[in-house]
């Protein structure tokens, strides 16, 4: 398929933000995948939302997708997730800590704590259990009916899923398959406007581009992995080799061991870099 006929669905990252700025689609979507919460309005949107710790600059930052406050001051945090590099456990820990640690300044009780949703939506099934919708929140391990209330909740969409009745959740469902929604409302709205920007050659263009660039982004990420974890090799190496050396003869030096290892290997490191691997090894 070439890019003029490629069709851009709910789940592409320009489409799911620019639908998502729309406080009345934004508000149907969660609504679908909270039927138990009752989101009066939506009050803001910020898309692409950079968190990090406040008291640490070296940590880690994550990146929401789509941060929602309502008009309560309940947070949702909505994630597009299409690639499913099994790691859904660890990573909505820390979606979970890093909004938690947003929200409350030093020295604020942990009863100020605002309650939060976080919800992914996901292009698979991440436990194979071929439900619709999972839902987490934390019990006690013998007994269910001890709840830790801790006001925050875990919610997966699998899109492959079967398995509710609920039909916003369906139409939901079918709007991340890119199956065709019949019944008119919201949801239909939705897809009219993701096909309209399917029809503009403008954002086709920018979409593209922005395809394009993840694409080049994944292949030098990769590549720097790759020579990272080659580099990590030869390190380890160097250091096996300089222990055999000594044990073989306690009285070599670093310059006997660094000619060796440029005469027998094909290391890539400059030999300041060997003799300070080789040094510490000592």
């Amino acid at each position: 398929m070439s890019y003029d006929d490629k069709f851009y669905g709910f789940t592409n990252d320009e489409i799911f933000g620019s639908i998502m700025q729309n406080k009345r689609f934004c508000k149907a979507i969660i609504q679908a995948v909270l039927p138990d919460v009752n989101v009066v309005s939506v009050e803001s949107i910020d898309t692409q939302k950079e968190l990090g710790t406040k008291s640490d600059k070296q940590s880690k930052s994550v990146r929401l997708d789509i941060a929602v406050k309502d008009q309560a001051g309940n947070l949702y945090d909505v994630e597009m997730q299409v690639n499913n590099n099994h790691d859904i456990g660890p990573r909505m820990r820390y979606y979970q800590s890093s909004m938690d640690r947003d929200t409350l300044d030093r020295g604020e009780p942990y009863t100020s704590l605002t309650r939060t949703y976080l919800i992914f939506l996901c292009a698979f099934d991440p436990f194979g259990r071929g439900k619709l919708r999972y839902s987490f929140h934390l019990y006690d391990d013998e007994d269910k009916s001890i709840q830790l209330k801790n006001n925050a909740e875990n919610i997966i969409i699998n899109s492959k899923g079967s398995g509710s009745s609920g039909a916003d959740l369906l139409n939901l469902q079918k709007l991340m398959n890119d199956d065709k929604i019949e019944t008119i409302g919201v949801f239909k709205e939705i897809q009219t406007q993701i096909q309209e920007y399917n029809d503009d050659p403008k954002r086709r263009n920018l979409m593209r581009t922005a395809e394009l660039r993840m694409k080049e982004e994944t292949a030098v990420a990769e590549k720097r992995g790759v020579e990272k974890g080659r580099e990590e090799e030869q390190r380890k190496a160097i250091k096996n080799t300089y222990k055999l050396f000594k044990s073989l003869s306690p009285n070599s030096t670093v310059d006997e061991v660094l000619q060796w290892i440029k005469a027998n290997t094909d290391v890539s490191l400059s030999d300041e870099e060997i003799k300070a691997i080789l040094s510490k090894s000592n």
